[in-house]
């Protein structure tokens, strides 16, 4: 269309310098005039016809997506001294509910059992005292839920402007922050009722795993590269509607209790869900694999298969937690490894993580 006006102005000029009559310029100058409005008219429509259709199901949410992809270290810009990082597991919440699972790599890898008592869960979203529900983006719904034969769809998409800030929508802790393959950056956090809630397709994130947020705390930024937020929520790593839970054209809570069945959860099998990793630390997890496989035996690994023992200096700001986060070990492995007792550890340590 930007050819058409460069070779219409151009066509505009020639008819200006010949010596052609009157009529004839009047006739072609209007014909050019024409043409430029004609091209101005239609290239909004030939932008918004390139445009992606941003679609999540349940297909996307059980495919194993392992291609490392490099510099994909969402939250390096972050300062940890500025944010509150959950320190032990009684800390997390609804530990318990989830069979001690607190799953920083996977967003559904467990099936857990939904206790449901005359076909009814009840669940109540915000205690007194707790911290206001927070609407997590001033967009609309572009995309809702859809439970059908054909085709499903998991969550809700909002559409968005350009660097629209997106925030936690009730008080919790962040479980995952990660990039998978179609979910894009993704962040998960759970709540202290057992409910989680997972935004995707975030342009920037603005924490980390561990993080304890408030409602209305800001976790990303989105609308620069889609112009789409994916918005999902989840009890025991299962989908429902979140139209459950939100009035989405009011704004605000449908209940302050909400009550699910059975009809209400999406099945579909479980598989990992493998988020975009490093390559380095898909072959830690990979050695560490090995390494459990020959102590269930109760063999010792041959001397081929022993890995170099790795260490960590501590870091200005870093736990005992952070640190077993960032290197998928167990607090138990941490402190055995290194005779560890309290929970003090000092700048400059030298640890070793395996």
């Amino acid at each position: 269309m930007i050819f058409l006006h460069i070779l219409s102005s151009g066509i505009k000029k020639i008819v200006i310098k010949t010596d052609m009559r009157n009529s004839k310029i009047k006739t072609q100058t209007a014909f050019c005039l024409l043409l430029s409005v004609f091209s101005l008219l239609l290239f909004p429509f030939s932008l918004f016809a390139q445009q992606p259709i941003i679609d999540i199901d349940e297909n996307t949410q059980n495919r194993i997506m392992a291609t490392p992809v490099q510099n994909c270290d969402l939250n390096a810009h972050i300062n940890v001294n500025q944010i509150t990082i959950i320190e032990n597991n009684n800390r997390i919440p609804a530990y318990g509910l989830y069979q001690n699972e607190w799953d920083t790599l996977y967003i559904r890898s467990k099936k857990l059992e939904i206790p449901f008592f005359d076909n009814q869960l009840k669940i109540m979203l915000i205690q007194e005292g707790n911290t206001p529900f927070a609407f997590p983006i001033s967009g609309v719904i572009s995309t809702g839920f859809v439970k059908n034969r054909n085709r499903q769809h998991t969550g809700v998409d909002f559409s968005v402007q350009k660097n629209e800030p997106v925030v936690a929508a009730f008080d919790g802790v962040v479980r995952i922050v990660k990039k998978f393959e179609e979910y894009g950056n993704t962040v998960v956090i759970r709540h202290y009722n057992g409910l989680e809630t997972l935004y995707a397709l975030l342009d920037n994130v603005n924490v980390i795993t561990g993080q304890k947020v408030n409602a209305g705390d800001l976790i990303g930024y989105v609308g620069n590269k889609r112009k789409v937020l994916h918005f999902e929520t989840r009890f025991l790593n299962e989908f429902f509607n979140p139209e459950k839970v939100i009035n989405f054209s009011e704004r605000k809570l449908q209940n302050n209790m909400l009550t699910l069945t059975p009809s209400d959860f999406i099945s579909v099998p479980l598989v990992n869900v493998t988020p975009v990793v490093k390559q380095e630390e898909r072959e830690k997890g990979e050695k560490e694999k090995g390494e459990r496989k020959g102590e269930e035996v109760g063999k010792t690994l041959p001397e081929s298969s022993k890995t170099t023992p790795v260490y960590h200096t501590v870091q200005k700001g870093e736990t005992i937690y952070r640190i077993t986060v960032k290197y998928g070990i167990t607090e138990q492995q941490l402190r055995s490894l290194n005779k560890i007792k309290g929970d003090k550890i000092e700048i400059g340590q030298k640890l070793r993580i395996r």
